[in-house]
């Protein structure tokens, strides 16, 4: 199903909510039915995130403050994590360059002897 104009969504949410959320909840549906197998768990478990949000908001600017919460959080803790990779890549001295500095070879083997 496509989307209505904005103007048409606007016009809904003003006057037929309900039926602005039934255009929602099948947009939903048609993308989990797309999403591959492996991530449809967390996508389904981050929907039912949303929902929860949006029931407990008093009203639709408390929603959409709630999840703008939620997904602030989700990137903070993805930068987070992100700078720890970054300082452990930073730190990482591969074996074979650890003891690099600390050979000094002062004369070539003499491998010329009886």
């Amino acid at each position: 199903m496509d989307l209505p104009d904005f103007d048409t969504l606007k016009a809904l949410a003003i006057t037929e909510p309900a039926q602005l959320d039934a255009i929602l909840q099948q947009q939903l549906a048609q993308l989990m039915a797309r999403a591959d197998p492996e991530h449809k768990r967390r996508l389904l478990g981050v929907q039912f995130q949303i929902d929860c949000q949006r029931k407990l908001a008093k009203n639709n600017m408390d929603s959409c403050i709630r999840i703008i919460s939620m997904m602030r959080e989700s990137f903070d803790l993805m930068r987070s994590e992100m700078n720890h990779f970054t300082d452990q890549e930073n730190n990482f001295i591969p074996a074979e360059k650890k003891n690099e500095g600390n050979i000094v070879l002062l004369s070539q083997p003499n491998t010329s002897r009886p």
